[in-house]
């Protein structure tokens, strides 16, 4: 077979196994009227069946992009009926085109692909045949209407082939492409921090504070808010008075006797030789000076941490613990015999055992013991609590009646309260209306709350005095950066006039032949931006957050002919560039097909299908 056909087989069956996705589960009967046509593309007819099964694909594509109202008002709206309606006379046309031009596959072809599809494939890898059956019945198809389906789908993909076949970038445009994603420039900088500048400012007057509050108060305005009053219990909140028995304590306290009794322990490296002797050889040159532990290990093609074993016990050393603990300061000892064969052992660090009585233990267990027990109480709580919201009782009720607290905040994205910090809350903040009902719904740790949005706040410019702080500091920070960059200006005016880049004692950075990706991966984007936008020798100040930079390019290089990503990136664009082309060649192709048909819908049977669709 050759590696054309090949490949145009794996394309027949990965078409196969998508058509067949998509019509699983679509079956339908009638649609309560006579009409079994729901229009016409010339003389091919667009059936019911297929619109349904269409627009019922479209539909389930729009929910898992996260559509919540499937209506048909808002398919509508979102235009998928109709986009619906033109994929299927594309289709259509397409159809109209091949029987003009007598373009069909053989029944052969057609049974080949059927009985080579993977969704038909028994337990032992053949057709199965049973399954073949029970498909078609679940779906309504006869044997015929369906292989039909597939031989037009396959005639189809060659029609569009043969017309899209052979497109290729116009000339000259990978080259363009090529050269802007591989283009390298060295470049030198110096950066002027704001954080740096005008360490004595004066205190702003009050003018200046009201001016800069005045000019800036998208900064100090509050975005569209929710204010949520919410009851709400933690396991922290009632910990203290939940009951742990002494009992209990010491329990828990006798489990976990390995934490809280630590015998002495050493910080220790391993290095395993082939021999004994190869060991010997190692430590006696060591012990003369003539090599150290660090080379050992690099000559043996090993990092450190290949080696290490970690805090161990004097038991877990074997053989080599007595010798390993009794040294008194780092060091090497050996060789002794390991699982993995002779070794010298390197003794890095003492870490003296360690004793916690349970009366120093005490506290923590009765913490973690109180936390866990009040997570269970809260638990058993939910539901009378749950009944309690089904019978009328108010946010506030809870917290008057139960351990619950009362709260009010409120709330955006971004903005910090006491419930902030929990995902399920703010998640179902977001959602939260004024009709609603109070549920009582689950903290992360065990928590609970409850909580009625009492009204949404409009954006609101704060009062000067309640952000004057936020607005003097905003204010000294743009002295800074007014500082920053007149300094930054005056250095670009010594360039200008034959100066160098850094000659008042500025720390200069610099980036040799870097590719516009290669300095986004290290680099500022907007810094990068501007560099590659400058001519050879040209300077630049470039704001950045919280600093400006006066930025010098030095040399403009063409891309590395060697460098693979240049390659890689050529081909990729080339074959993209000639698939869009492509792709948009056949796209005119189809719509001159169905304005040469001439198109026809038929609203009754339209609606009868969103009546059976949208119910």
């Amino acid at each position: 077979m050759s590696k054309g056909k090949k490949a145009s087989n794996i394309f027949m069956y990965g078409l196969m196994g998508m058509l067949i996705l998509g019509l699983t589960g679509f079956g339908i009967s009638n649609f309560g009227g006579s009409a079994t046509s729901v229009g016409s593309v010339g003389d091919e007819e667009i059936s019911a069946e297929e619109y349904f099964r269409a627009l019922s694909q479209a539909v389930r594509a729009a929910e898992a992009q996260g559509v919540t109202d499937i209506s048909l008002a808002t398919m509508d709206a979102l235009g998928i009926p109709v986009q619906v309606r033109g994929q299927l006379a594309g289709t259509k046309a397409m159809d109209g085109e091949a029987a003009r031009m007598k373009l069909s596959v053989g029944d052969d072809e057609v049974a080949r692909m059927i009985t080579a599809s993977s969704a038909f494939q028994g337990i032992t890898g053949g057709f199965d045949r049973e399954g073949y059956d029970y498909f078609l019945e679940q779906n309504n198809w006869s044997v015929s209407d369906f292989e039909e389906t597939i031989r037009k789908e396959a005639t189809r993909n060659i029609l569009q082939a043969s017309v899209a076949a052979g497109v290729a970038p116009p000339e000259g445009y990978v080259d363009v492409l090529a050269q802007w994603f591989g283009e390298r420039r060295s470049f030198r900088w110096v950066r002027f921090d704001a954080a740096s500048m005008g360490d004595d400012l004066p205190a702003p007057t009050d003018e200046e504070i009201t001016g800069y509050y005045e000019a800036n108060e998208a900064d100090f305005t509050l975005p569209q808010m929710k204010r949520i009053t919410y009851a709400w219990l933690t396991p922290d909140m009632i910990a203290a008075t939940v009951e742990v028995s002494e009992d209990e304590l010491r329990a828990a306290y006798a489990e976990r006797m390995d934490q809280y009794l630590m015998p002495e322990r050493r910080l220790v490296e391993r290095l395993v030789f082939g021999s004994a002797e190869e060991a010997v050889e190692a430590k006696q040159k060591i012990d003369s000076g003539e090599t150290d532990f660090e080379t050992l290990v690099a000559d043996r093609e090993l990092a450190l941490a290949d080696i290490d074993l970690g805090d161990v016990t004097e038991s877990e050393l074997g053989g080599a613990g007595t010798a390993v603990f009794g040294l008194t300061e780092p060091g090497v000892v050996g060789p002794y015999p390991s699982d993995l064969g002779p070794a010298l052992f390197r003794m890095n660090a003492i870490l003296s055992a360690q004793e916690t009585s349970f009366d120093e233990a005490r506290e923590a267990l009765q913490a973690e013991f109180g936390r866990e027990k009040a997570s269970r109480v809260i638990e058993d709580m939910i539901n009378d609590l749950d009944d309690r919201l089904a019978g009328g009782a108010t946010v506030e009720d809870l917290a008057s009646e139960t351990d619950m607290e009362l709260g009010t905040l409120d709330h955006a994205p971004g903005v910090q309260h006491a419930l902030s910090d929990f995902e399920t809350f703010r998640a179902a903040a977001e959602t939260l209306t004024e009709k609603d009902f109070p549920e009582i719904l689950e903290l992360d740790g065990g928590g609970i709350f409850a909580m009625r949005l009492d009204e949404v706040l409009e954006p609101r410019l704060q009062a000067l005095e309640e952000v004057r702080d936020d607005v003097i500091a905003g204010l000294q920070e743009k002295r800074r950066l007014d500082l920053a960059r007149e300094t930054a200006g005056e250095a670009r005016a010594q360039l200008d006039v034959g100066g160098s880049l850094g000659q008042n004692g500025a720390v200069v950075e610099s980036a040799t032949k870097v590719t516009r990706t290669g300095f986004l991966q290290s680099g500022d984007p907007i810094l990068a931006e501007a560099v590659f936008g400058l001519e050879e020798g040209e300077s630049q100040l470039v704001d950045l957050p919280g600093a400006v930079v006066l930025v010098q390019l030095d040399e403009v290089l063409p891309p590395d002919a060697e460098d693979s990503q240049i390659a890689i990136f050529r081909s990729a664009v080339a074959q993209q560039s000639a698939q869009e082309l492509a792709n948009d060649i056949f796209t005119y192709y189809a719509r001159a097909l169905t304005a040469d048909a001439g198109i026809r819908f038929n609203d009754a049977a339209l609606n009868a299908v969103h009546t059976q669709l949208f119910r």
